[in-house]
């Protein structure tokens, strides 16, 4: 969208886009909120042009309700993109911790760990 945009259709664009963002964040849906980061700075960079000039927001109707819910949802949506990434970063230290703590071998006839390639013996079958 360009400067001179109809002011309701960059703050109805902006406000369709955080909706999306947000439920999908909230669905955990972290890829396809992600395929939302284009567009929706798009639609930024075109809010903030029409914040710089106060005047193009005069007669549209709705504006103060509509502000306050594009701040309010900018906000949840930073807090759930921020939680995402504590989650994403606490499984990926749970995974490398485990795996860097799991054995994978066999046992020998006094209880200490073997390697596979070092294992003797019969192997007992279950009934």
């Amino acid at each position: 969208m360009t400067m001179q945009a109809d002011p309701d259709a960059i703050l109805s664009n902006l406000l369709e886009l955080l909706e999306a963002e947000h439920e999908a964040l909230k669905a955990g849906q972290a890829g396809k909120a992600g395929g939302l980061l284009q567009p929706k700075m798009e639609a930024m960079q075109a809010f903030d042009a029409l914040v710089e000039d106060p005047a193009r927001l005069r007669g549209v109707a709705d504006v103060k309700v509509r502000m306050e819910r594009i701040v309010r949802l900018a906000t949840e949506n930073a807090n759930l993109f921020s939680a995402v990434r504590n989650g994403v970063g606490q499984a990926v230290t749970r995974v490398s911790n485990s795996t860097a703590q799991s054995y994978v071998g066999a046992y020998t006839a006094a209880g200490e760990k073997t390697a596979f390639s070092k294992a003797t013996g019969g192997y007992a079958k279950k009934a």
